[in-house]
This record gives C-alpha cells, sequence and structure tokens, in this order.
C-alpha cells in the first residue's frame, strides 16, 4: 500500500472528529452572527435553519478536505522513506485522544455528562410532580431551595434540595 494511502487511513478519525470540531464551532459562531444582527429573539424564518445547516455542512467538508489533502501531501513526502515514520503514527493516536478528550470535556462542561446540577434536578423534580415548571434562587443567596411553579407561574411548592430526590419527568 502506498504511503498517501496509508496516512489518510492513519488519520482518518483525527480529520472527522477535527473537521466536527471546525465545523460546530463555525455553525455556532454563524447561529451567533444570525441571532445578534438579523434575528434576535423572535421567531427565525425556515430559511435559516437551511442556512445554519448548510453552513454546518460546507464548514465539515471544507476543512475535512484539508486535513485530508495535508495528511495525503505528508504520506506522499513519506513514501521515500523506508519505514513508517513512528512519530507520526503516535501523531495519529495523540490527536485522536486529544479530540476525544476534547469533546468529552465539553459534554462534561455543559451537564451533558457526569453529575445531574441542582438546577436540572430541580426542574426534573418539579416536572415529576406534574407542575409547569421550577425554579431556584441565586446560587450565592445561602438557600438551596427548588420551588415548583403552576401553569399560571405562581409559585406552587418550596422545597429544600435536601429533599429532591432525583426522578424521571413523566
Amino acid at each position: 500500500m502506498k504511503r498517501r494511502y496509508l496516512y489518510l487511513l492513519l488519520f482518518s478519525v483525527p480529520i472527522v472528529l477535527g473537521a466536527a470540531v471546525v465545523a460546530f464551532a463555525v455553525f455556532g459562531a454563524a447561529a451567533g452572527i444570525l441571532w445578534l444582527f438579523l434575528a434576535g429573539d423572535t421567531p427565525w424564518p425556515s430559511a435559516a435553519h437551511t442556512l445554519l445547516g448548510a453552513v454546518f455542512a460546507l464548514a465539515f467538508a471544507a476543512s475535512a478536505l484539508a486535513f485530508t489533502s495535508w495528511a495525503y501531501a505528508v504520506g506522499q513526502q513519506e513514501e521515500t522513506a523506508a519505514a513508517l515514520n513512528v512519530k507520526h503514527a503516535w501523531a495519529a493516536v495523540g490527536a485522536t485522544a486529544l479530540l476525544l478528550l476534547v469533546v468529552v470535556a465539553y459534554q462534561w462542561h455543559v451537564g451533558n455528562i457526569g453529575p445531574r446540577t441542582d438546577g436540572v434536578l430541580c426542574a426534573d423534580f418539579c416536572r415529576a410532580e406534574g407542575f409547569a415548571g421550577s425554579g431556584m434562587p441565586p446560587r450565592h443567596a445561602g438557600a438551596a431551595t427548588c420551588t415548583c411553579f403552576d401553569p399560571e407561574g405562581r409559585e406552587a411548592v418550596t422545597v429544600p434540595m435536601e429533599t429532591v430526590v432525583p426522578r424521571k419527568p413523566l
């Protein structure tokens, strides 16, 4: 197998992960620009959803193509060498591990994985009890309570966070 194709195979996972990270960053920037300068808090037109999807797809394709051409060029340069450059193999492993670590750390940071925050526990508790909404005082207020609201937005019940048992909503 030619070295250029081996490098494409060797770096395929980091290429996909790196392209996804770049595409999500570009998508977030485009959504932020749309929100700040065009649509704001009003309902967005359906064309905005199509535009954001296209921006994500184009950013993913462009960055994947750039990373792929880079891996191909490096592999082509390495074809004159007698053996596979071990540093490049470890670079592929390290890039994969680093990108996976970045994705997991971000998901942990935003609360998608790991322990659930008090706000999420409070919301789950209130929904499981049949209330329309939930709220908590500011973190530095000194009162760790969970307040459940009725459909009109009035306070229905306030319970200490120590008594809130994690439940699945109905």
